[in-house]
Formats: structure tokens, sequence, C-alpha cells
């Protein structure tokens, strides 16, 4: 059942924010997630839910098959800058606002990207941290040439879907002869 929700929630995430990305393009800043926002507020939150969901359930089953519990309170953490992100908005003349939505945006990509990037590591699946660091760090340099895009922006969280759920879709091995 646990796979069924992992499937489900990144096939639903995954086809709003294609729906999402047609609205302002792929390119040009114009087309960030947050610009688009502005104009299509209710669609925005449910990109923005949609993305956390998806992201969240797959951690959960990621992480439910480690010993590890650090992630709990993390995934608190980008719930809540989810929220914050999708409250309030990215309107510059609403300094206070824009601010904390950008911080906001912030923390739920970096804690999402430390989840992600540590499950791998720490699972010592090495071949998906290696992409899932070459991601982040490519990702970071476009961000800076070319600032924000919904391609940019959108990127990384689909490289997570991917990963994430090969991991959660794979058998795990049993151990013989204990």
């Amino acid at each position: 059942m646990r796979k069924f929700f992992c499937v489900l929630s990144v096939l639903t995430a995954s086809g709003i924010s294609g729906y999402y990305m047609c609205i302002g393009g792929i390119s040009g800043n114009e087309s960030a997630f947050s610009k688009v926002g502005l104009s299509h507020p209710i669609l925005f939150f449910v990109w923005g839910i949609s993305t956390y969901i998806a992201l969240c359930v797959n951690l959960y089953a990621g992480y439910k098959k480690t010993k590890y519990n650090f992630y709990i309170p993390l995934l608190f953490v980008s719930a809540i800058a989810m929220i914050l992100t999708l409250i309030c908005d990215f309107d510059y003349s609403r300094h206070t606002q824009y601010m904390i939505h950008c911080a906001a945006s912030l923390t739920f990509s970096a804690v999402n990207a430390i989840l992600v990037f540590a499950l791998f590591l720490l699972t010592k699946k090495y071949l998906f941290t290696f992409i899932t660091g070459a991601v982040l760090v490519t990702d970071l340099v476009l961000l800076l040439i070319f600032k924000e895009t919904a391609l940019i922006e959108i990127v990384p969280i689909f490289a997570g879907y991917i990963l994430l759920l090969i991991n959660n879709l794979k058998k795990e091995k049993e151990l013989v002869g204990t």
C-alpha cells in the first residue's frame, strides 16, 4: 500500500507541476513558480501542497526502511516552510511578505535537498547520492547564472521524485543465514 501512495503522489504532483509550468513557460524569470503564483494563487497553492505531499510520502517511505528518525522534525520544518511560501506573496511591494516567502522557499528547498541527499548517503546508495549532488550543484550554478526559471526550479524536484520513487519501489534484499 505504501508503494501505491508513493507512485500516486508523484504522478499527481508531476501532472500538476507540468500543467503549472505550461502557464508561465519554462524559461525566463517571469516563468518562476512564485511569479506565476501571483496571477494564479489557487493553482500555486495546489502545486505547493502536491509537491510537499509527494516529497514527504516518498521521504517517509525511504527513511522508514532505515533506523534513522532525524527526518521527522525536518519534514515538519519543510511543511511550515511550504505553508509560509504559499501564504506570503512574492510581491516586492509587500516587503515583509516577500522576504518571508523567499526565506521559506529557500528553507523548503534546502531541507528537502538535505533529506534526499542524506537518505541515499546513509543507505549507501552512492550512485543516487552522486546524482542528487550533481543535480543540486548544477541547479545552483544555473540559478546563479540565469536566475529563477520554472525549469531550474523543477529539475531538482523531478530528480527527487524519480530517485525516491526508484528507491522506494526496489525490493529489499533479504538477509540469508542469519
